[in-house]
């Protein structure tokens, strides 16, 4: 949750335009019951509550970026992104309101002006270590796992029992292949908050490569009944594909195709596992369709491994 991940910034930073605190001196208890109601996970009824209050004070930025907040939380970065501007229009050297803009700009695929929003957020507060943890995941989607790693660094020294550091580093030692190392984070990471889906996925990952099917099957469950999602069930059909559990990973895979349907590995996990069972017809089926998909994404490496799955399913 960004405001919660910010109560930090909110007690040690002097640039912030209008502090939580401020609400009860400010108007209503309304805005007060909107931080509960946030903590509480109930979004929707905080973000109504905001509405209201925001509809007669436009220029308060903090009410602004715990609006921002909510949309966040609710899933609608768009929406989350314009409130962020909006506090920073207000008050340029709101560092937390750059940092949770930059979150939610990564999420819509604007890495760079996010790198800016968190370069910002970093050079008005640089002991904000959600602003590292931000950045972090942007330089993991720029593929810069050196610079994420830095960063991730940076927002564990900063703040050592929070979960999400130990998350995203587990994270880029994974992109680096330094498996040993993503499991340990993700064992603080887990331990520190044990509701972490994204630490059990990103250790699934570590076992993955490690070739632990078990324990990526147990890893990839877990993440599944805390937030089920179609990533977690192509990981899990992989895993199963490896470890010999045919049936059920072939459930799993058709899962991921149902809400991945354009997407090549899904078929190309699914045809080797319709091998397995013996069903030639079915395998090369779905390995025609990953071929297909491969080649709409330009994907030469996959389309060429399709292929050599076609030519050895034929020549079976």
């Amino acid at each position: 949750m960004k405001r919660l991940l910010g109560a930090l910034v909110l007690a040690s930073s002097s640039v912030l335009f209008l502090p939580l605190a401020s609400y009860a001196a400010g108007s209503s208890g309304d805005l007060n019951h909107a931080e509960s109601l946030y903590k509480e996970g109930k979004y929707k009824e905080a973000l109504a509550l905001l509405n209201t209050y925001i509809a007669g004070h436009p220029k308060d930025a903090t009410a602004l970026v715990d609006r921002g907040d909510d949309y966040e939380a609710l899933g609608d970065p768009k929406s989350a992104t314009a409130d962020y501007s909006a506090a920073i229009e207000i008050n340029p050297d709101y560092a937390y309101a750059y940092a949770s803009r930059c979150d939610s700009r990564d999420e819509l695929g604007q890495n760079r002006k996010a790198l800016d929003d968190c370069d910002k957020a970093i050079g008005l507060d640089p002991k904000m270590a959600y602003a590292y943890r931000a950045r972090a995941r942007v330089h993991v989607h720029l593929n810069d796992s050196q610079a994420a790693l830095a960063d991730a660094n940076n927002a564990i020294s900063l703040a050592s029992d929070n979960a999400f550091g130990f998350e995203i580093r587990c994270r880029v030692y994974v992109d680096l292949g330094e498996d040993a190392k993503a499991i340990d984070d993700c064992n603080e990471a887990i331990r520190i908050d044990p509701t972490m889906e994204e630490g059990y996925f990103q250790r699934g990952r570590a076992n993955i490569d490690l070739k632990k099917w078990t324990d990526a099957i147990a890893d990839f469950t877990q993440a599944e009944k805390i937030d089920e999602g179609p990533i977690a069930k192509y990981w899990l059909a992989v895993a199963r594909l490896n470890n010999g559990d045919y049936d059920e990973g072939l459930r799993n895979i058709d899962s991921y195709i149902a809400a991945k349907s354009d997407d090549g590995d899904g078929y190309y996990v699914r045809a080797q596992i319709e091998l397995k069972l013996g069903n030639r017809a079915e395998a090369k089926a779905s390995a025609q369709d990953a071929l297909r998909h491969y080649r709409i994404d330009g994907d030469q490496t996959g389309a060429q491994k399709a292929q050599d799955l076609l030519d050895s399913i034929g020549q079976g």
